[in-house]
């Protein structure tokens, strides 16, 4: 024994043992295996190659879709991009949600949730939104287990657990704080600049693709199985902080008009419009007369800086009529308080909203409200109804609440008028034929098929159709001067790109968006001698405006006070 170990310790035999071809190998192949074992992996491009590989295997269904739409061979350049931003876009998300303490999970999570969700879209042409989720979770056993056909158990197994079980068993490099940092600042300034770059070039193809395809965008995986999953929590949780009863406003108001034989009651027509930018405006300076039979109207009063108080309908609509001013309003509370125009209803104001858009985004859900976006009611239906349809059947408004004519007494009016205006992309749909005055035009909601001018024939042609419209509602107005203090307050809720800097339409967010989606037309018909101050109305059309003078304009114009709006700027004043 002692021989042996004397041996072992031998210079000699140790070389001898080393020179062991056989040996060697083993211990090299050994060597390798162990260090490829223990080799670490930087973070950023573990989550490059994940992006990558979702790209490529989650998202067949959401590439059929697109390529249905724009086939390859006519739209390489925009193919290409669109692949790119969907890599930008994911790979933004993974790198706001992966750190080294969270990273594999996240990983891991999104692989196999992709895995599973691609399979539904690409067999069954399943969009995992938030609705489809709240079914899935409703879902018996014995419906979920029709649905493990074998086919889904190997894509899962090859696409989804078998890359996740490499993604456990990789190493994650240590980094310092400070590295940390800084390869995360610029990951993410990388991100953002590929969504940029992406985006930029195709601009007018994007505007017509996220407008009119919305459905298509719902097939890219995992980001809207995700976006799904935070919506419903988000949606929970709100429901959760939902108010029992509505937060009420201006519960001091007081109606203070005079009241005696000579006095008037009052008559407002309140046009909301849709998606006009103010420097489209003839009155405002614009190099076209869009607005001629306006022109030619006296008592107009054209306001020359007036902005939004949002960008999209969803969100500026609600705010115009809310109590809160722009910099305080609250979308996702909204819905549970009260509006200006409660208040006026409450104090006895005769308020209708007669709408030929989407809706009135919860502001008319307290006061009358009528559907003119169907023939049932609007008579002036061709491709589609027509603005002008909501003046039918104007004088049962005015004379009665209860649609009667005969006989009713006069009461203060407000009757507002949503129109679908300048809604694009199909601008070209927005006026009936005679009104096309500029030519040619776009002929597509795919705005990127047409030259810039073309699309801005379009959307001038739809304003002189507005022109038309406001005309009429001043002249249906008139007659009702003797009877009534009338007046007409047309704004729009929001203005739009019209291919500047290649973009288009509206909803950018307000901090980054242009002038043209947020300066917006103000115009107010006001003859004489109905109870406004026509030089304070005259003094006001040069000087900075905005949504949020309607509120306290509306209450002022009717005579209700109260503490809410009290120091609030006002479109005019009342009193001649």
């Amino acid at each position: 024994m002692k021989l042996y170990l004397i041996l072992l310790r031998s210079p000699c035999m140790s070389k001898h043992l080393i020179a062991d071809p056989a040996v060697a190998e083993t211990n090299d192949a050994s060597r390798d295996k162990s260090k490829f074992h223990h080799r670490e992996v930087n973070l950023t491009y573990l989550i490059i190659v994940v992006v990558l590989y979702l790209v490529a295997t989650a998202n067949i269904g959401f590439f059929k879709q697109v390529l249905m739409i724009y086939p390859f061979a006519d739209n390489i350049g925009f193919i290409a991009s669109l692949s790119g931003l969907l890599f930008g876009l994911m790979w933004l998300l993974f790198q706001l949600l992966c750190y080294r303490s969270t990273a594999k999970i996240v990983l891991i999570a999104m692989v196999l949730i992709a895995a599973a969700c691609s399979y539904f879209t690409d067999t069954y042409g399943t969009i995992f939104d938030r609705g489809m989720l709240v079914n899935s979770l409703q879902t018996d056993q014995a419906e979920a287990m029709g649905l493990m056909a074998p086919s889904f158990v190997i894509r899962l197994l090859l696409l989804g657990v078998l890359p996740a079980f490499v993604i456990s068993k990789i190493r994650i490099k240590r980094l310092s704080i400070g590295r940390s940092i800084v390869q995360k600042a610029i990951t993410l300034i990388t991100s953002i600049a590929i969504i940029a770059v992406c985006l930029l070039p195709f601009g007018d193809q994007y505007a017509s693709f996220f407008r009119q395809h919305k459905i298509v965008r719902s097939y890219t995986n995992p980001i809207t199985p995700i976006y799904s999953i935070i919506k419903l929590g988000t949606d929970y949780v709100d429901e959760l902080r939902r108010p029992d009863t509505l937060i009420l406003h201006a519960t001091d108001a007081k109606h203070i008009a005079a009241v005696n034989s000579t006095t008037k009651p009052k008559l407002m027509v309140f046009v909301v419009g849709e998606t006009v930018r103010a420097d489209h405006i003839g009155l405002n300076g614009y190099k076209r007369d869009t607005l001629p039979l306006l022109a030619s109207q006296p008592d107009i009063y054209s306001f020359k800086h007036a902005t939004s108080c949002g960008t999209s309908t969803a969100y500026s609509v609600p705010c115009m009529f809310s109590y809160a001013n722009r910099e305080d309003y609250d979308i996702d509370t909204a819905e549970y308080n009260e509006n200006v125009l409660d208040t006026l209803n409450r104090q006895g104001v005769n308020v209708i909203w007669r709408d030929n858009n989407s809706s009135s985004k919860g502001v008319a859900d307290r006061v009358t409200f009528e559907d003119y976006k169907t023939s049932e009611l609007n008579p002036n239906c061709d491709s589609e109804c027509r603005d002008i349809g909501m003046l039918d059947g104007f004088d049962t408004l005015v004379k009665s609440d209860t649609g009667v004519k005969a006989a009713a007494k006069p009461q203060d009016t407000l009757i507002l008028l949503h129109q679908m205006g300048n809604h694009g992309p199909a601008y070209y749909q927005r006026y009936p034929k005679e009104f096309e005055e500029y030519k040619p035009v776009c002929m597509t909601n795919e705005l990127s098929k047409c030259d810039e001018q073309s699309v801005i024939n379009g959307y001038d042609n739809a304003i002189r159709y507005t022109d038309y419209f406001l005309n009429a509602v001043i002249d249906t107005l008139k007659p009702y001067e003797q009877d009534y203090d009338v007046v007409m307050v047309y704004i729009s809720d929001h203005g739009e790109s019209l291919g500047e800097n290649n973009v288009y339409l509206h909803g950018l967010p307000y901090g980054i968006a242009p002038n043209a989606q947020k300066q917006v037309p103000v115009i107010i018909w006001s003859p004489k001698n109905n109870g406004i101050n026509t030089k304070s109305l005259s003094d006001m059309t040069n000087q900075p405006v905005s949504h949020d003078f309607i509120t306290p304009t509306l209450l002022s114009f009717f005579g209700i006070t109260t503490q809410e709006v009290q120091s609030e700027p006002t479109f005019f004043k009342n009193g001649n």
